[in-house]
């Protein structure tokens, strides 16, 4: 698959790196271990990996970081992926809520968070997605009232990833209805063990649960857990979305790679000249996109501030996946059936999921749109329908 020559120093990390890995081999989760199991393995996993210096390697070093560009923790992403590693279970905390109090938290909640973010001591959820905003994400309707020494926050979000395990949640709530409805919005870290919190775990079709609907009924949240300024919210919002399209899009990438690898050793598929032929289709694909990936992390490398950009490599890795995942189906014979207990095979799971990644984290639809207005600088209506 695609590798770059991104430099002596970087290649030297990479090596450090592999040396480490082989010393510390990755554990392994077996593809019917049971949530629990999943969580207990990708934390401790990630305490192991955070001693040794390897999580989040490029915060600063003041913060726990050993202050590396975006490319050294591309090649960490790369290197976890070719030693077979489990997903650590703190992920959203290391792509999303890290760098967003780096750029924007105080001193204190610098300091108080990110240690137990980068050792999976504390688990994050993102609680922006409501019933009727999704995509729309301006039009949430979760209240933070201000109160003695805070906010009351009440209203209900949905399809949060592992809020039922969460310590805490990163929300964006509505402290003002005045203005554009994208304006009002405060940026809040929400304690997930405060009374007034009920979590519903989703059941999906690939059989796994780990979304949630998350209610909150007057749930106090202290002032001090204000990111940024009261109002400031939708800014600090797009901030974290930058950033989930920098790394964690990267690191979802290396999902590509993984399925390719297994369809690389299927005997069959490389006898067959038509299957053959679309498999190098997908491979060549795969190396676009990630080369496209690489070409924006040098730039971030270089000081620029992720923008977005990032909406062309969420788009194209997530509708390319899908494409490699239905491949794999189609090519293995798999019936696309599951047991009893509504557990499925790998490659029927890869296939289920993969249904859901053009969805999440933004549809296609809206990447389509980000694309046109603020990366190739279209006017709406020529690419609307009226």
């Amino acid at each position: 698959m695609l590798r770059l020559s991104l430099g002596e120093h970087a290649e030297s990390f990479r090596l450090e790196f592999r040396d480490w890995l082989e010393k510390n081999p990755a554990p392994k989760v077996e593809h019917d271990s049971s949530l629990e199991s999943f969580q207990e393995i990708g934390r401790s996993w990630q305490r192991q990996l955070a001693q040794g210096g390897w999580m989040a390697v490029h915060w600063p070093k003041e913060v726990g970081g050993r202050g590396l560009s975006l490319i050294e923790e591309a090649i960490v992403q790369e290197e976890l992926v070719r030693a077979h590693s489990p997903q650590v279970l703190g992920l959203f905390g290391l792509t999303m809520v890290g760098p967003v109090l780096i750029q924007h938290g105080t001193p204190e909640q610098q300091q108080r968070y990110l240690p137990k973010i980068l050792d999976a001591s504390e688990v994050w959820c993102q609680g922006f997605s409501e019933p009727g905003a999704g995509s729309d994400l301006a039009a949430m309707k979760t209240k933070a009232e201000p109160c003695e020494g805070g906010f009351r926050v009440t209203g209900q979000k949905v399809w949060t990833s592992f809020a039922h395990v969460a310590d805490w949640c990163f929300a964006l709530c509505r402290t003002s209805a005045e203005g554009k409805k994208h304006e009002g919005l405060t940026y809040l870290l929400i304690d997930m063990k405060e009374e007034g919190i009920t979590t519903r775990p989703l059941k999906q079709i690939t059989g796994d649960d780990e979304f949630n609907e998350v209610f909150f009924d007057e749930v106090f949240v202290p002032k001090e857990n204000v990111v940024g300024q009261v109002g400031e919210g939708w800014k600090i919002a797009i901030s974290t979305l930058m950033f989930e399209r920098v790394i964690l899009t990267f690191a979802r990438q290396l999902q590509s790679e993984v399925a390719l690898r297994s369809l690389l050793s299927n005997e069959s598929i490389r006898k067959n000249p038509k299957w053959k032929h679309e498999l190098a289709e997908h491979i060549a694909t795969a190396c676009s996109v990630r080369a496209l990936a690489y070409s924006h992390l040098l730039e971030y490398a270089q000081g620029k501030t992720p923008g977005p950009e990032g909406s062309l490599d969420k788009l194209l890795w997530s509708e390319s996946f899908q494409r490699i995942a239905s491949f794999a189906l189609r090519t293995g014979g798999v019936q696309l059936a599951a047991g009893e207990d509504g557990a499925c095979g790998n490659e029927v799971h890869r296939y289920l999921y993969s249904r859901g990644r053009t969805i999440a984290a933004g549809s296609s639809e809206i990447q389509r749109s980000i694309i046109a207005e603020r990366v190739l600088g279209l006017p709406r209506l020529s690419y609307r329908a009226k």
